[in-house]
C-alpha cells in the first residue's frame, strides 16, 4: 500500500467473544456481533479550581483528574438460533458478569462485562435481528501487540 494511502481497520475484523462458564480458558467467538460493533472508552473526571495564591483577583485554573474509567461495547446482527438460549439466559439469568475478549487490528480488551440491554427484534420473511450492549463490571485490560 502506498505510504500516503492510510491503511484501515476494517469492521469486519473487531470479534466479540465470550468466556465459557464451564471452561475459564475457552471464549467463544459472539455470533450476535456480526453487522456492527462499537466499542467506547470513556472517563468521568472531578473538576477542581485552584487559585493563585499571589493574585486572588486571577482567574483560577481548573484542573480536571479521572475519577473513573469505562468500556462499554455495543452490537447488533442476524440471530443465530445457536446462540438464541445462550444470550437470553444471559440476559435473564443468574450469571450477569461474563469476562470478554474484544479484539480489532492489534489491540484486545479483556476483562469482565455485564449486558445491559439486549432487544430482539423481527419481521415476518426476514432473519431476526439481535441488539447488545455489554458494559464493565470491574478492572479491564488493554493490551496492544
Amino acid at each position: 500500500m502506498p505510504a500516503n494511502i492510510i491503511d484501515p481497520v476494517l469492521g469486519y475484523t473487531m470479534v466479540v467473544k465470550v468466556q465459557d462458564q464451564a471452561n475459564a480458558t475457552l471464549y467463544a467467538q459472539s455470533m450476535v456481533f456480526n453487522k456492527s460493533t462499537a466499542l467506547s472508552f470513556s472517563t468521568k473526571t472531578v473538576d477542581d479550581e485552584l487559585v493563585d495564591l499571589n493574585d486572588l483577583s486571577a482567574p483560577a485554573q481548573t484542573v480536571r483528574r479521572v475519577a473513573s474509567f469505562d468500556t462499554k461495547v455495543d452490537g447488533n446482527g442476524t440471530f443465530a438460533k445457536a446462540d438464541s438460549g445462550f444470550y437470553t439466559a444471559w440476559a435473564t439469568g443468574n450469571a450477569a458478569v461474563r469476562n470478554c475478549k474484544i479484539s480489532y487490528a492489534n489491540t484486545t480488551v479483556t476483562g469482565p462485562f455485564v449486558m445491559t440491554s439486549f432487544n430482539i427484534t423481527g419481521e415476518r420473511q426476514q432473519s431476526v435481528q439481535a441488539q447488545i450492549t455489554l458494559e464493565q463490571a470491574g478492572a479491564v485490560t488493554v493490551t496492544t501487540v
